[in-house]
């Protein structure tokens, strides 16, 4: 009997996690599936972060997967706080990570030993913020943030950050990040404003699958 009340709990429990998920923005955005969410490790970050980001203090609206015009770089989170403009850029690097603000490629090292090298996620974000300043350039420059966001897989072995509108956590510090900033710099009608302006370039899965649609049409 405690075999059986204990099968029907947990399934309970998946149905609510299914649901939840297929009505969360992420879901409607990405059009990934929910068991994607558990097999893809990058999904499975993505998802996790995005829970963490609906979750800030104070007043807010979320955005992802932006692409603006005369661009070729996607935002994966833009994040509008009464604090200020985020642009943030996901990592789910594990391992150790060495890198400063001005390398060209930062470094991963695995358990095996094995040295990576990628992108410096803070010279991407720049590129990426650079374009939103441009896009929306009656907002004050100052109330841009960079935020680089690693999955709490990874170790931080030698990170140097010298920018004031430069940070770069893992997500278990998201809750510690957000404690700070409770100034008011932008209100919610320049939020909304901006929101506005911005939402409309936000790539759907419905959007990919008309523009799959019309590009079968013209072959």
């Amino acid at each position: 009997m405690l075999v059986l009340t204990f099968i029907i709990f947990m399934g309970i429990l998946f149905a609510i996690s299914v649901y939840i998920y297929e009505n969360s923005q992420f879901s409607q955005i990405t059009g990934h599936s929910f068991t994607s969410v558990w097999t893809n490790k990058k999904v499975g970050f993505l998802y996790k972060l995005s829970q963490k980001l609906n979750k800030v203090n104070g007043k807010y609206k979320l955005l992802f997967n932006i692409a603006l015009p005369e661009s070729e770089r996607i935002i994966d989170y833009l994040l509008l706080h009464q604090s200020g403009i985020y642009i943030i850029n996901p990592k789910g690097h594990s391992g150790w990570i060495y890198g400063s603000e001005q390398d060209f490629q930062w470094g991963q090292v695995l358990e095996n030993t094995q040295m990576n090298t990628f992108k410096n996620p803070i010279i991407e974000n720049k590129l990426k913020m650079d374009g939103v300043k441009k896009y929306i350039p009656e907002v004050d420059k100052d109330l841009f943030q960079s935020l680089v966001i690693f999955s709490n897989n990874c170790s931080f072995k030698k990170i140097e950050v010298h920018s004031p509108d430069v940070d770069v956590i893992k997500i278990n510090e998201l809750k510690t990040f957000w404690k700070d900033r409770i100034e008011h710099s932008l209100s919610k009608e320049q939020m909304m404003a901006i929101y506005s302006k911005l939402e409309p370039h936000v790539i759907k899965k419905s959007s990919k699958e008309k523009v799959g649609l019309k590009d079968a049409a013209s072959k």
